[in-house]
């Protein structure tokens, strides 16, 4: 992978994890803390993991 490619990655990563929190700002308050941190940490994960993924397939 090269550094372009890596960096692209870590972008994605970065941006997922802004829309999470984005998403949880924007939630009520009584939800918002009634809310696992878990959830939003297994969220930032998995948008973090489709973007390394979309990141490292090969161009067509």
């Amino acid at each position: 992978m090269n550094t372009d490619r890596l960096l692209r990655a870590a972008g994605q990563c970065a941006l997922a994890f802004l829309l999470v929190l984005g998403v949880v700002a924007l939630l009520p308050r009584a939800l918002r803390e009634a809310l696992p941190d878990a959830v939003v940490g297994g969220a930032v994960l998995v948008l973090g993991a489709v973007g390394v993924r979309r990141a490292s397939r090969r161009p067509r």
